[in-house]
């Protein structure tokens, strides 16, 4: 009633007598810019509060609106009189007359000058905040150069072919290139033969799921719901959708609205369903005397900082208490963000027997349908009970852990489930639900009431609906004057390619990050893309196709000097692979990998023991023929208890968003490497290819072949000459075994060295 009030006293504001105004402006406007503007104005919003328009104060800050034209007892009346809780200025007290000032300008109804009533947009100098300018000399390389020149350093050689082509194809599909495509590509004298062998990878389905890895870090893809019973979840098409939509080359603006909004397009199709995935990906919490409300307010925070890492490189949840300490974004502006996300029908916490909900796409004939509903239910029955009897065992003290037939109960169940492909998807509730900000990041504690909009530092959005909606919120981003999305984007890609990006902290492009390197060869990357039609297959072939990205990785002493971190790139970086990349690349040169594309995730073998750390046992029934040996990214990923083969070499772990990988080194990846029962039988794979495709051939023609395989090159003298005594003493340490135990040795030495393991 009050905003009501607030809203319709608000709109005769210039009906006010000229004298009111002139009050306004000699005596209340001065006492609010000495005493006020300082810790509340559009540039600096504590307690999300402006009083530096009448709009600002009308619609006032977290604790709602700063002054009620008329109303005696609003609350910048009472933070000045200090007669409550509030106390206001911090400090001190307004002179009495001061105070009869502002008493007097609300009770005239908050008069002002015309210049004074209208809120002001906040502006920034920060250069991520201002907008994208197409350099005038443009192009990679000119670029790079033109920075080198300026510290007197010249850029690198192009690195040899063999090296050339095991990189692209690393970078680009995630595979090595086997020893008959080097030999091709390495007597290929045509001018365009690099540009052919790109347009090859580019055009591969291995591309999309090479590029599609990247962007499930983002997503945080995992096959379980996380927490400590960590569900199985059904999400897997929307991996696939990924793959599809990057080997598609899916411009990246319709990318990015199928995945935030598919559903709310006009007659979404299946696809535009599944796609909407990516905000269905966060960890969610069932156990049994929880608040739900609480772990749905968490699911939503958490999608409010994923989109601001992703599409805009900020960090958006250090609002989510206070106002940002560093960027211009307010409490109340996080809120407005998170009110675009806050629709999303996932819990419901007042129904009885259905007490969470989980929006699916099913694909099947009806009756497939309806017995996977009725197992739903049944599913969701048995939880109940458990988590009744887990309430009553918590009231009644009792320590017997009576739970077990309930839970062998549940893992049976859930072992007959029907096969019925089906994902999780977002849809929105019929009825949307009120918002507000959460004083303290306290979701119990309500404070001002919010509606969906974009932070004032940006653009506004351009004709949102009158209650603007998450489509709204994903056109805003990929709109061509949003200053961050493509430069974020952009960023992200080349870092794919150097190791860093041009702007070092991916994730933080505000004023606590690193500013960029190279700016202008950020904004013509950014403007090119956009320029482009958003497709990204054409930006990674610009980079790739770039003599700075074909330089050599092998540093030069005045470079060590000058520029130790490669901060300029007068040389490529040399970078250990990601943890499903090496394994992939020992499936390829043993010849076990699977080609196939897509599909249900996997069980490829684990040590012993390696998911008993979880509080619910979930047998782990490793994968039968071609599945035991797909592709990495296909491995089913339960966040409890991950594939150790994938987090020793420093896969993330589905909790969050992970915008970049860390590289460790470690002596457990080596032991992996060395003492894995799956990595002992590549090298027993390896061993038998190199008996039986160099057969002919003598001891240093075998470890000539087994090199080519592995490492896609020729071996140094010195190599060979190390290998054949290895391979000698290896014979006299296993005499009584064949001949393959001592070329499985090698093979388990060879997919164990650095280089194997490392892109030059």
């Amino acid at each position: 009633m009050r905003l009501a009030i607030c809203f319709l006293l608000g709109a005769a504001a210039f009906a006010q007598a000229p004298a009111d105004i002139e009050f306004f402006d000699k005596e209340v406007r001065p006492l609010l810019r000495a005493n006020c503007q300082g810790c509340h104005s559009v540039n600096v919003l504590n307690s999300g509060l402006a009083l530096d328009s009448r709009d600002g104060i009308v619609k006032g800050g977290n604790r709602g609106p700063a002054a009620v034209p008329g109303d005696n007892t609003s609350l910048m009346l009472q933070a000045v009189r200090q007669d409550g809780a509030l106390k206001m200025p911090p400090g001190r007290k307004l002179a009495p007359e001061q105070i009869a000032k502002l008493e007097q300008w609300v009770k005239l109804g908050l008069p002002s000058t015309p210049e004074f009533a209208a809120a002001k947009r906040r502006k920034s100098t920060h250069w991520a905040f201002q907008p994208v300018k197409r350099p005038q000399v443009g192009g990679i390389d000119e670029l790079v150069l033109a920075k080198l020149k300026e510290k007197n350093l010249t850029p690198s050689p192009e690195t040899d072919r063999a090296t050339l082509i095991r990189r692209v194809s690393l970078d680009l599909v995630g595979l090595p290139p086997t020893p008959e495509e080097v030999k091709d590509f390495v007597a290929d004298k045509r001018a365009d033969a690099y540009e052919r062998l790109v347009d090859k990878l580019l055009a591969s389905p291995h591309f999309g799921e090479r590029q599609a890895r990247h962007w499930l870090d983002l997503a945080r893809f995992a096959d379980s719901d996380g927490y400590t019973i960590d569900a199985p979840r059904d999400i897997f098409p929307y991996r696939d959708w990924v793959i599809r939509a990057l080997n598609d080359d899916m411009p990246f603006d319709r990318f990015t609205i199928e995945q935030l909004a598919g559903d709310l397009l006009p007659t979404p199709t299946n696809d535009q369903l599944i796609a909407t995935g990516f905000h269905r990906n966060t960890p969610s919490n069932y156990e049994g005397g929880i608040d739900f409300e609480q772990y749905r307010v968490e699911a939503v925070a958490d999608r409010v900082q994923t989109t601001g890492a992703v599409w805009l490189g900020l960090t958006l949840g250090c609002a989510r208490c206070h106002d940002h300490k560093y960027d211009p974004i307010s409490q109340r502006e996080h809120y407005q963000i998170f009110a675009f996300l806050n629709n999303i029908d996932e819990v419901d916490k007042e129904a009885d027997r259905k007490f969470f909900n989980k929006p699916f796409l099913e694909m099947g004939t009806p009756d497939e349908i309806a017995a996977l509903a009725k197992w739903d239910a049944d599913i969701q029955d048995v939880e109940l009970r458990i988590r009744k009897h887990q309430e009553t065992l918590t009231q009644e003290g009792d320590k017997d852990p009576k739970l077990m037939e309930l839970r062998k109960e549940l893992n049976q169940l859930r072992r007959k489930k029907p096969q019925v492909q089906r994902t999780m998807i977002m849809r929105d509730l019929a009825s949307p639900r009120q918002h507000y900000i959460h004083l303290g990041g306290d979701f119990t504690r309500h404070g001002s009431p919010v509606h969906p909009d974009v932070p004032a530092v940006f653009p506004p959005m351009k004709n949102p609906n009158p209650v603007p909606n998450r489509l709204d919120l994903a056109k805003w981003l990929v709109d061509s004057s949003n200053p961050l999305t493509a430069r974020v984007t952009m960023n992200r890609i080349w870092q794919q390619y150097f190791g860093k990006g041009i702007v070092e902290t991916e994730n933080d492009f505000g004023l606590m990050g690193d500013r960029p390197t190279h700016p202008e060869l950020l904004d013509w990357l950014a403007s090119e893309f956009m320029a482009g039609g958003w497709t990204m297959k054409r930006m990674h072939k610009a980079i790739v196709m770039s003599a700075t990205y074909r330089q050599s990785s092998q540093t030069r002493p005045e470079l060590t000097a000058a520029d130790p971190y490669n901060k300029l790139l007068a040389r490529q970086n040399r970078l250990r692979l990601d943890a499903e990349i090496i394994r992939d690349s020992a499936l390829q040169v043993t010849g076990f990998l699977s080609h196939k594309v897509g599909g249900p995730s996997v069980y490829p073998p684990i040590p012993k023991g390696a998911n008993d750390v979880t509080q619910v046992k979930r047998e782990w029934k490793v994968s039968e023929g071609e599945d035991k040996y797909r592709r990495g990214m296909y491995t089913y990923f339960q966040r409890s208890a991950a594939h150790p083969g994938l987090i020793t070499f420093d896969a993330p772990d589905g909790t969050v968003t992970c915008t970049r990988r860390v590289r460790s080194n470690t002596p457990l990846q080596a032991l992996i490497l060395l003492n894995d029962d799956a990595y002992f039988e590549f090298a027993e794979m390896l061993a038998k290819g190199i008996l039986m495709g160099a057969a002919s051939r003598d001891d240093t023609g075998k470890l000539a072949y087994a090199w080519e395989r592995v490492l896609q090159r020729g071996m140094k003298p010195a190599e060979t000459k190390r290998m054949l005594a290895f391979l000698a003493a290896q014979r006299d340490a296993q005499k009584e075994k064949s001949e393959q135990a001592a070329w499985t040795a090698v093979s388990r030495v060879l997919l164990n060295l650095d280089e194997f393991m490392t892109r030059e």
